[in-house]
Protein backbone atom coordinates (compact mmCIF):
# COMPACT_ATOMS: atom_id res chain seq x y z
CA UNK A 1 0.00 0.00 0.00
CA UNK A 2 1.01 3.61 -0.76
CA UNK A 3 -0.48 6.52 1.25
CA UNK A 4 -0.72 9.97 -0.58
CA UNK A 5 -2.56 12.95 1.49
CA UNK A 6 -5.38 10.34 3.11
CA UNK A 7 -5.47 8.18 0.05
CA UNK A 8 -4.30 4.51 0.17
CA UNK A 9 -2.91 2.91 -3.05
CA UNK A 10 -2.32 -0.52 -3.21
CA UNK A 11 0.26 -2.63 -4.07
CA UNK A 12 0.54 -6.59 -4.69
CA UNK A 13 -1.24 -9.36 -6.90
CA UNK A 14 -4.86 -10.37 -4.61
CA UNK A 15 -6.37 -6.94 -5.85
CA UNK A 16 -8.85 -6.07 -8.96
CA UNK A 17 -12.52 -7.46 -7.39
CA UNK A 18 -14.08 -5.59 -10.30
CA UNK A 19 -12.74 -7.66 -12.89
CA UNK A 20 -14.67 -10.68 -11.30
CA UNK A 21 -17.87 -8.53 -12.41
CA UNK A 22 -17.34 -7.87 -15.61
CA UNK A 23 -20.48 -10.15 -16.62
CA UNK A 24 -22.52 -8.91 -13.89
CA UNK A 25 -25.91 -8.24 -15.05
CA UNK A 26 -27.43 -4.82 -14.69
CA UNK A 27 -28.35 -3.53 -10.81
CA UNK A 28 -31.75 -4.79 -9.49
CA UNK A 29 -34.87 -2.79 -9.30
CA UNK A 30 -35.06 -1.10 -6.29
CA UNK A 31 -37.06 -2.91 -3.08
CA UNK A 32 -40.17 -1.39 -1.46
CA UNK A 33 -38.40 0.54 1.93
CA UNK A 34 -41.39 -1.33 4.09
CA UNK A 35 -40.53 -4.21 3.13
CA UNK A 36 -37.11 -4.17 3.85
CA UNK A 37 -38.21 -2.17 6.80
CA UNK A 38 -39.97 -5.43 8.20
CA UNK A 39 -37.35 -7.78 7.41
CA UNK A 40 -35.29 -5.90 9.80
CA UNK A 41 -37.78 -5.52 12.55
CA UNK A 42 -39.49 -8.82 12.40
CA UNK A 43 -36.87 -11.80 14.17
CA UNK A 44 -38.32 -14.45 11.98
CA UNK A 45 -37.33 -12.52 8.95
CA UNK A 46 -34.60 -12.41 6.72
CA UNK A 47 -33.04 -8.86 6.87
CA UNK A 48 -32.15 -8.46 3.32
CA UNK A 49 -34.89 -8.51 0.56
CA UNK A 50 -32.96 -10.59 -1.97
CA UNK A 51 -33.21 -9.66 -5.75
CA UNK A 52 -33.59 -11.84 -8.56
CA UNK A 53 -30.60 -14.64 -8.65
CA UNK A 54 -27.47 -12.60 -9.84
CA UNK A 55 -24.32 -14.09 -11.23
CA UNK A 56 -22.31 -14.45 -8.14
CA UNK A 57 -23.18 -15.12 -4.81
CA UNK A 58 -21.23 -14.83 -1.45
CA UNK A 59 -21.38 -18.10 1.09
CA UNK A 60 -19.68 -17.53 4.82
CA UNK A 61 -19.06 -20.53 7.11
CA UNK A 62 -16.03 -22.88 8.16
CA UNK A 63 -13.58 -25.49 6.46
CA UNK A 64 -14.50 -28.94 7.21
CA UNK A 65 -11.89 -29.63 4.66
CA UNK A 66 -9.85 -28.53 1.58
CA UNK A 67 -8.09 -30.19 -1.33
CA UNK A 68 -7.22 -28.66 -4.39
CA UNK A 69 -10.09 -29.29 -5.99
CA UNK A 70 -12.76 -29.23 -3.51
CA UNK A 71 -13.72 -27.15 -0.57
CA UNK A 72 -15.89 -28.66 2.07
CA UNK A 73 -17.38 -25.40 3.73
CA UNK A 74 -20.11 -25.82 7.00
CA UNK A 75 -22.32 -23.02 5.88
CA UNK A 76 -25.44 -21.73 7.65
CA UNK A 77 -27.22 -23.24 5.59
CA UNK A 78 -25.65 -26.65 6.00
CA UNK A 79 -22.48 -28.28 4.50
CA UNK A 80 -21.26 -27.23 1.09
CA UNK A 81 -19.06 -28.82 -1.07
CA UNK A 82 -17.86 -25.89 -3.94
CA UNK A 83 -15.88 -26.09 -6.81
CA UNK A 84 -11.95 -24.70 -6.76
CA UNK A 85 -10.46 -24.24 -9.95
CA UNK A 86 -7.09 -22.70 -11.29
CA UNK A 87 -8.45 -19.28 -11.26
CA UNK A 88 -9.74 -19.30 -7.39
CA UNK A 89 -8.24 -17.11 -5.30
CA UNK A 90 -7.60 -17.04 -1.93
CA UNK A 91 -5.92 -14.89 0.87
CA UNK A 92 -4.96 -15.53 5.10
CA UNK A 93 -3.08 -12.69 5.53
CA UNK A 94 -1.45 -12.39 2.10
CA UNK A 95 -2.33 -14.44 -1.19
CA UNK A 96 -2.12 -18.06 -0.82
CA UNK A 97 -3.22 -21.44 -2.36
CA UNK A 98 -6.69 -22.24 -1.48
CA UNK A 99 -5.14 -26.06 -0.27
CA UNK A 100 -3.32 -23.91 2.31
CA UNK A 101 -6.63 -22.94 4.18
CA UNK A 102 -6.85 -24.75 7.43
CA UNK A 103 -9.97 -26.78 9.01
CA UNK A 104 -11.77 -24.59 11.24
CA UNK A 105 -10.90 -21.52 9.62
CA UNK A 106 -13.78 -18.86 9.27
CA UNK A 107 -13.95 -17.86 5.41
CA UNK A 108 -16.07 -16.02 3.63
CA UNK A 109 -16.03 -16.60 -0.43
CA UNK A 110 -17.73 -15.39 -3.65
CA UNK A 111 -18.45 -18.14 -6.11
CA UNK A 112 -19.94 -17.76 -9.74
CA UNK A 113 -23.02 -19.86 -10.47
CA UNK A 114 -23.23 -20.66 -14.01
CA UNK A 115 -20.29 -23.01 -13.74
CA UNK A 116 -20.77 -23.00 -10.51
CA UNK A 117 -16.69 -22.25 -9.04
CA UNK A 118 -15.60 -20.16 -6.21
CA UNK A 119 -13.47 -17.09 -7.34
CA UNK A 120 -12.46 -15.54 -3.97
CA UNK A 121 -11.72 -16.79 -0.50
CA UNK A 122 -10.84 -14.88 2.33
CA UNK A 123 -9.99 -16.76 5.69
CA UNK A 124 -10.09 -15.64 9.06
CA UNK A 125 -10.11 -11.68 8.18
CA UNK A 126 -10.84 -9.10 10.39
CA UNK A 127 -10.59 -5.31 10.69
CA UNK A 128 -10.22 -2.86 14.07
CA UNK A 129 -11.45 0.94 13.18
CA UNK A 130 -12.01 2.99 16.11
CA UNK A 131 -10.05 4.89 18.84
CA UNK A 132 -6.86 3.68 20.16
CA UNK A 133 -7.57 3.37 24.56
CA UNK A 134 -4.21 1.97 25.39
CA UNK A 135 -0.94 1.13 24.04
CA UNK A 136 1.81 -0.91 24.98
CA UNK A 137 4.30 -1.33 22.13
CA UNK A 138 2.93 -3.44 19.49
CA UNK A 139 -0.57 -4.49 21.30
CA UNK A 140 -3.38 -1.95 21.81
CA UNK A 141 -6.69 -1.61 22.80
CA UNK A 142 -9.09 0.10 20.42
CA UNK A 143 -12.47 1.19 21.12
CA UNK A 144 -14.47 0.72 18.22
CA UNK A 145 -17.53 2.85 19.65
CA UNK A 146 -20.46 1.67 22.08
CA UNK A 147 -22.10 -0.66 19.56
CA UNK A 148 -19.16 -2.93 19.18
CA UNK A 149 -17.27 -2.08 22.17
CA UNK A 150 -13.12 -2.37 22.74
CA UNK A 151 -11.14 -4.89 20.35
CA UNK A 152 -7.49 -6.01 21.23
CA UNK A 153 -5.04 -5.68 17.96
CA UNK A 154 -1.44 -7.16 18.35
CA UNK A 155 0.78 -5.65 15.24
CA UNK A 156 2.46 -8.23 13.86
CA UNK A 157 6.23 -7.74 14.17
CA UNK A 158 7.02 -7.91 10.00
CA UNK A 159 4.05 -4.91 9.20
CA UNK A 160 5.21 -2.71 12.03
CA UNK A 161 7.09 -0.26 10.33
CA UNK A 162 4.72 -0.45 6.99
CA UNK A 163 1.63 0.33 9.87
CA UNK A 164 3.76 3.25 11.65
CA UNK A 165 4.66 4.90 8.10
CA UNK A 166 0.21 5.01 8.41
CA UNK A 167 -0.37 5.32 11.69
CA UNK A 168 2.68 7.37 13.22
CA UNK A 169 0.82 8.60 16.50
CA UNK A 170 -0.18 5.10 17.75
CA UNK A 171 -1.06 6.76 21.00
CA UNK A 172 -4.26 7.09 22.81
CA UNK A 173 -6.90 9.36 21.54
CA UNK A 174 -5.87 8.65 17.70
CA UNK A 175 -7.38 6.61 15.43
CA UNK A 176 -6.50 3.50 13.72
CA UNK A 177 -7.83 1.59 11.15
CA UNK A 178 -6.25 -1.70 10.33
CA UNK A 179 -6.35 -5.37 8.50
CA UNK A 180 -5.39 -8.74 9.71
CA UNK A 181 -5.61 -12.26 10.31
CA UNK A 182 -8.25 -13.01 13.43
CA UNK A 183 -6.61 -14.77 16.31
CA UNK A 184 -8.33 -15.94 19.40
CA UNK A 185 -9.29 -12.90 21.43
CA UNK A 186 -7.39 -10.77 19.19
CA UNK A 187 -6.32 -9.05 15.64
CA UNK A 188 -3.27 -9.88 14.24
CA UNK A 189 -2.99 -6.28 12.17
CA UNK A 190 -1.12 -6.89 8.90
CA UNK A 191 -1.67 -3.51 6.88
CA UNK A 192 -3.26 -0.32 7.42
CA UNK A 193 -6.92 0.46 5.64
CA UNK A 194 -5.94 3.85 5.21
CA UNK A 195 -3.71 7.13 6.43
CA UNK A 196 -4.41 8.29 9.56
CA UNK A 197 -6.00 11.36 9.89
CA UNK A 198 -3.85 13.98 11.78
CA UNK A 199 -6.35 14.95 14.22
CA UNK A 200 -7.24 13.68 17.74
CA UNK A 201 -10.67 11.14 17.56
CA UNK A 202 -12.53 13.97 20.20
CA UNK A 203 -11.16 17.04 17.65
CA UNK A 204 -12.43 15.68 14.11
CA UNK A 205 -12.06 19.14 11.93
CA UNK A 206 -15.73 20.89 11.72
CA UNK A 207 -17.19 20.28 8.97
CA UNK A 208 -17.94 23.08 5.75
CA UNK A 209 -21.73 25.07 6.37
CA UNK A 210 -23.87 23.95 3.20
CA UNK A 211 -26.93 25.45 2.41
CA UNK A 212 -29.75 23.97 1.17
CA UNK A 213 -31.08 19.87 0.78
CA UNK A 214 -28.96 17.18 1.26
CA UNK A 215 -28.53 16.00 -2.27
CA UNK A 216 -30.32 12.61 -3.60
CA UNK A 217 -26.61 11.34 -4.18
CA UNK A 218 -24.24 11.18 -2.11
CA UNK A 219 -20.19 10.15 -3.27
CA UNK A 220 -17.45 9.11 -1.07
CA UNK A 221 -16.34 5.53 0.45
CA UNK A 222 -17.71 2.53 1.48
CA UNK A 223 -15.97 0.33 4.21
CA UNK A 224 -16.61 -3.16 5.89
CA UNK A 225 -16.78 -4.36 9.48
CA UNK A 226 -16.78 -7.73 10.74
CA UNK A 227 -19.79 -9.35 12.21
CA UNK A 228 -19.60 -9.20 15.55
CA UNK A 229 -22.66 -10.10 17.52
CA UNK A 230 -24.59 -10.25 13.93
CA UNK A 231 -25.56 -13.02 11.33
CA UNK A 232 -22.56 -13.85 9.81
CA UNK A 233 -24.52 -13.79 6.51
CA UNK A 234 -26.22 -10.72 7.14
CA UNK A 235 -26.16 -8.45 4.19
CA UNK A 236 -26.81 -4.74 5.35
CA UNK A 237 -25.40 -1.01 6.47
CA UNK A 238 -23.91 0.46 9.89
CA UNK A 239 -24.71 3.98 8.94
CA UNK A 240 -23.22 6.94 10.23
CA UNK A 241 -25.73 9.32 10.50
CA UNK A 242 -28.39 7.20 12.61
CA UNK A 243 -31.10 9.50 14.46
CA UNK A 244 -29.83 11.01 17.58
CA UNK A 245 -32.93 9.83 18.99
CA UNK A 246 -31.95 6.14 18.63
CA UNK A 247 -29.04 6.68 20.98
CA UNK A 248 -26.64 4.48 19.43
CA UNK A 249 -23.64 6.79 20.66
CA UNK A 250 -25.16 7.49 24.25
CA UNK A 251 -21.64 6.04 26.04
CA UNK A 252 -21.94 2.53 28.36
CA UNK A 253 -21.78 3.09 32.13
CA UNK A 254 -18.31 2.45 32.66
CA UNK A 255 -16.66 3.91 29.38
CA UNK A 256 -16.25 7.75 29.62
CA UNK A 257 -17.82 10.21 27.32
CA UNK A 258 -17.95 8.32 23.33
CA UNK A 259 -15.83 10.83 21.29
CA UNK A 260 -17.93 9.07 18.30
CA UNK A 261 -20.28 12.23 18.95
CA UNK A 262 -17.84 14.66 18.68
CA UNK A 263 -19.32 16.45 15.35
CA UNK A 264 -21.29 15.00 11.99
CA UNK A 265 -18.49 13.77 9.98
CA UNK A 266 -17.02 15.67 6.81
CA UNK A 267 -20.02 13.98 4.60
CA UNK A 268 -23.70 15.64 4.49
CA UNK A 269 -26.30 12.38 4.92
CA UNK A 270 -29.94 12.64 6.11
CA UNK A 271 -30.66 11.17 9.41
CA UNK A 272 -32.11 7.95 9.37
CA UNK A 273 -33.35 5.23 11.53
CA UNK A 274 -32.60 1.23 11.75
CA UNK A 275 -34.57 -0.78 8.99
CA UNK A 276 -34.69 2.34 6.65
CA UNK A 277 -33.31 1.29 3.11
CA UNK A 278 -30.19 2.60 1.02
CA UNK A 279 -29.12 1.64 -2.27
CA UNK A 280 -24.71 1.64 -1.99
CA UNK A 281 -23.55 1.23 -5.44
CA UNK A 282 -19.85 0.13 -6.18
CA UNK A 283 -18.34 2.87 -8.89
CA UNK A 284 -15.98 0.55 -9.58
CA UNK A 285 -18.38 -1.90 -11.31
CA UNK A 286 -21.38 -0.20 -11.26
CA UNK A 287 -22.86 -2.59 -9.26
CA UNK A 288 -25.65 -1.75 -6.90
CA UNK A 289 -28.00 -3.01 -4.43
CA UNK A 290 -30.83 -2.20 -1.73
CA UNK A 291 -29.90 -2.70 1.97
CA UNK A 292 -31.43 -2.09 4.67
CA UNK A 293 -29.57 -0.06 8.17
CA UNK A 294 -28.83 -2.39 10.58
CA UNK A 295 -26.92 -0.91 12.65
CA UNK A 296 -25.09 2.30 13.78
CA UNK A 297 -21.72 2.71 11.94
CA UNK A 298 -20.97 6.25 14.45
CA UNK A 299 -16.94 6.19 14.55
CA UNK A 300 -17.21 6.14 10.03
CA UNK A 301 -17.88 10.24 10.85
CA UNK A 302 -14.16 9.95 12.54
CA UNK A 303 -12.57 9.57 8.60
CA UNK A 304 -12.60 11.84 6.33
CA UNK A 305 -10.20 9.50 4.14
CA UNK A 306 -10.62 9.09 0.09
CA UNK A 307 -10.99 5.43 -1.75
CA UNK A 308 -8.21 5.11 -4.92
CA UNK A 309 -9.96 2.35 -6.18
CA UNK A 310 -11.37 3.49 -9.13
CA UNK A 311 -10.38 7.29 -9.58
CA UNK A 312 -10.32 9.22 -5.78
CA UNK A 313 -13.50 9.51 -4.15
CA UNK A 314 -14.67 12.40 -2.65
CA UNK A 315 -13.65 12.74 1.20
CA UNK A 316 -15.75 10.84 4.17
CA UNK A 317 -17.15 7.23 4.19
CA UNK A 318 -20.91 6.76 3.46
CA UNK A 319 -21.31 3.16 4.89
CA UNK A 320 -20.23 0.56 6.71
CA UNK A 321 -21.00 -2.06 5.30
CA UNK A 322 -21.42 -5.87 6.36
CA UNK A 323 -18.70 -8.09 5.39
CA UNK A 324 -21.31 -9.93 3.25
CA UNK A 325 -22.83 -6.90 1.50
CA UNK A 326 -19.04 -5.60 0.88
CA UNK A 327 -17.94 -8.79 -1.14
CA UNK A 328 -21.61 -9.20 -2.53
CA UNK A 329 -21.17 -5.70 -4.15
CA UNK A 330 -17.69 -6.34 -5.63
CA UNK A 331 -15.21 -5.46 -2.93
CA UNK A 332 -12.19 -6.82 -2.22
CA UNK A 333 -11.87 -7.35 1.63
CA UNK A 334 -8.53 -6.65 2.29
CA UNK A 335 -8.72 -3.52 -0.21
CA UNK A 336 -10.70 -2.26 2.67
CA UNK A 337 -13.06 0.07 0.53
CA UNK A 338 -14.34 0.98 -2.46
CA UNK A 339 -15.64 3.86 -3.94
CA UNK A 340 -19.38 4.42 -3.62
CA UNK A 341 -21.98 6.54 -4.13
CA UNK A 342 -25.43 6.42 -1.27
CA UNK A 343 -28.94 7.09 -2.59
CA UNK A 344 -32.24 7.09 -0.74
CA UNK A 345 -34.76 4.40 -2.88
CA UNK A 346 -38.05 6.15 -4.62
Amino acid sequence: MQSHGGQVRRTGEFRHGCDDYAETSAPDRYTRRSLLRGAVLSPNADPWVRPPIRERMVISGRVVDVSPHVLILQAVTGEQRLTLTPETKAWRGTAVQPAALHQEDRVILRTRRHPQAVERIWAQIGRVTGTIVESRGRELIVDEGPARGRQIVLIDVGSLRQIQVRFPRIAPGYLIDVIGVRRPGYLLALTPATAQPPYRADHPPVPPLVNGHVPEQVSGTAVWHEPGSEPPDLRGVAYPALDPETGCEQPDADRPADPHDAGPGCVRLPYLSVGSAVQIRNECCDVAAVLPVTSCGAPSRLFCDRCVECGTSPRGRLADLTMTAFTELGGNLEDGCFNATLSLPG
